[in-house]
């Protein structure tokens, strides 16, 4: 690992009479150590005591990590088993502080690993452990860590959102791209991703409010009329999303340019089932929420859980079975609508912002 970002992983003493592919508490164990990547002070080396042999991992082991590791993984056993009937922990919050503030700070800064720190764990445990590790036991292993790579979109500038209108916040680049190589090169060439659905978690911060002035009801989810949805652009990296440095409008009214008139057929009059996010109904407030999607989660919209959810956290009910992680594929890109209902609501967006992590 370069420098700049050693991290301690942990020294771990496991049995080398261990079955891999059969003993949970070995994925258990290592795992754990790469989440303290996240956790701890930088440190020059990676100990880990595994098959009765030390081993030491520092930057010196590595010349070129992401050229090393540019390797066929070949057949992949998937992912670790999903919650069942279950979100993930962590993956809603709402604040609401009435400050102006954008979105507060969560504690200890989070790491993010980037696409040349996961390269260089996987090469780590497959070629300099002693006899190394199976694809399938480091793909598991990865994957109960969350060390995943991702990439952050950002809404540029506060908007405010009127009735009847509808705008496009941020659109994110497509799934495992880079947006040099989308706008410079003819043909680009995906980034290192395991297999056609690489998407594990995609997160979701947002600072908002109505236009407030009433008393706030029992339920501020109840008839609100200003929320967020989201919409999958399939196929984003084949559309020049990007020239000259801009990023280009590639769907239909992203600015709300043009204000529609919804009628009681129209499915968008309404926030539906599948909405990211409402506001409380007349909180003038600044209301911070964080969604995070994953793609082990498993409640199904029609289940206690869900309308639960629904109520307390102003989510939709469609949006709670990890489908849309699980099914988005290389080149998709996350839009993020704010949209406003009839007279006298509006929709006033300070922050936006999206994180999308993808497996290697």
């Amino acid at each position: 690992m370069y420098a700049s970002h050693h991290r301690l992983f942990s020294f771990l003493k496991i049995n080398s009479t261990l079955n891999l592919f059969h003993q949970q508490s070995f994925i258990n164990s290592l795992s754990k150590s790469i989440t303290l990547l996240a956790q701890s002070k930088p440190l020059s080396n990676l100990h880990v005591y595994i098959f009765g042999v030390t081993e030491t991992f520092s930057s010196q082991h590595l010349k070129n990590p992401v050229t090393a590791i540019m390797l066929p993984f070949g057949a992949r056993m998937g992912n670790l088993r999903r919650s069942r009937g279950q979100l993930s922990t962590n993956t809603n919050s709402t604040d609401s502080d009435g400050s102006e503030e954008g979105i507060p700070d969560p504690g200890p800064q989070l790491f993010n690993p980037t696409l040349v720190d996961v390269l260089d764990v996987r090469l780590f445990l497959q070629w300099k452990v002693s006899r190394g590790l199976p694809e399938e036991l480091i793909d598991m292993i990865i994957d109960a860590a969350e060390y995943w790579p991702s990439i952050e979109q950002k809404m540029q500038d506060q908007r405010v959102i009127q009735k009847d209108c509808d705008q496009v916040l941020l659109k994110t680049v497509p799934l495992c791209y880079d947006r040099s190589s989308l706008e410079h090169e003819p043909s680009p060439t995906p980034l290192p991703h395991r297999g056609t659905h690489p998407c594990r978690k995609i997160v979701f911060n947002i600072s908002s409010h109505d236009q407030g002035g009433r008393r706030r009801r029992e339920n501020m989810y109840d008839f609100s009329w200003t929320w967020f949805d989201v919409e999958v652009i399939h196929g984003a990296h084949t559309m020049n999303m990007y020239v000259n440095g801009m990023e280009q409008e590639i769907l239909d009214n992203e600015r709300g340019q043009v204000r529609k008139h919804y009628t009681e057929a129209d499915a968008l009059l309404r926030p539906r089932d599948n909405r990211l996010q409402v506001n409380g109904a007349h909180v003038s407030d600044m209301q911070h929420n964080k969604i995070v999607w994953d793609h082990r989660d498993d409640v199904q919209a029609d289940s206690p859980g869900a309308f639960e959810i629904e109520k307390t956290l102003g989510r939709g009910r469609l949006t709670l079975d990890g489908r849309v992680v699980r099914e988005l594929e290389v080149g998709d890109s996350i839009a993020i609508w704010a949209r406003a209902r009839f007279p006298g609501w509006s929709n006033h967006v300070h922050q936006a912002s999206v994180r999308i992590y993808w497996a290697v």
